[in-house]
């Protein structure tokens, strides 16, 4: 596996600032896997993403494709809801979010899924809480038929794999957003807070916007004032958000949700 260049508390890397990542040679201790097959180059939490399709072979992925359809949605878009079926899809183009969410509005994300990714909901077992999918960005995905990839996956062990494999990406990104939530850095956690709260905004007003004080941020994070200015204002100068009194908004919403779910080694 690769390790990821990690910024320093109230840092950003000057290679998530530029918009692109570098790698630095591979650590072995205590790792005992090697970079697999689909698996991508992107960054920070997305350095484990799964090219779900490159895992299964072409006469595999014809069938699993067999009787999918393509689908778009404009960000801020909800691509799926609790009371719809169960649901699989790839991610074609775009950033998508899961999260749930209460009767009072209250919003928490779950994981984001990037580019050739699979995202499912009841593939094996209905959850018991309410998800919901949102288009972060403006979204291409392939809507697979569940009912068939489900067959395939109890009778085929290549496909199984393939599944294993997704499951398995998406408990680690999962443990991972709780561990920045938790252990981050302050510009991590700041990022993180920023994001949830622009995508749950974006769903009322089609915009990626935080209205509040640097105070109430601070408050969020368990920071101070002081601090979260100096973070906000790197954000800033990287051309990532965009700040005014009480108000933050998001300019380059991929580049934050890199910054949102890594965790640094410091």
């Amino acid at each position: 596996m690769y390790d990821r260049v990690m910024m320093h508390d109230g840092d950003l890397p000057p290679d998530l600032a530029k918009g692109h990542v570098t790698f630095v040679a591979p650590s072995t201790a205590g790792v005992g896997f090697a970079q697999g097959k689909g698996m991508t180059s992107r960054a920070g939490a997305s350095s484990d993403c799964v090219q779900f399709l490159s895992l299964l072979k072409e006469p595999k992925r014809r069938r699993v494709l067999s009787g999918s359809r393509r689908e778009t949605y404009p960000a801020g878009a909800i691509a799926y809801t609790a009371e719809a079926p169960d649901y699989a899809i790839v991610v074609e183009r775009g950033l998508v979010r899961l999260y749930t969410g209460d009767p009072r509005g209250r919003q928490a994300t779950a994981f984001y899924r990037h580019g050739g990714e699979l995202l499912g909901v009841g593939l094996v077992k209905r959850p018991s809480i309410d998800l919901y999918v949102q288009a972060v960005t403006d979204a291409e995905v392939t809507s697979l038929d569940v009912e068939q990839l489900r067959a395939m996956a109890g009778s085929d062990v290549e496909v199984s794999r393939a599944l294993i494999t997704y499951f398995a990406n998406v408990l680690a990104h999962a443990v991972r957003i709780i561990a920045v939530r938790s252990l981050g850095n302050i510009t991590e956690r700041l990022a993180f807070d920023i994001l949830d709260r622009a995508c749950a905004n974006q769903l009322v007003s089609g915009k990626l916007v935080v209205r509040a004080s640097q105070q109430q941020l601070a408050d969020s994070i368990g920071s101070v004032r002081e601090v979260v200015a100096r973070s906000l204002r790197r954000l800033r100068e990287y051309g990532i958000v965009a700040t005014a009194p009480n108000l933050v908004r998001v300019l380059d919403v991929e580049r934050l949700e890199e910054i949102a779910t890594q965790l640094s080694a410091d």
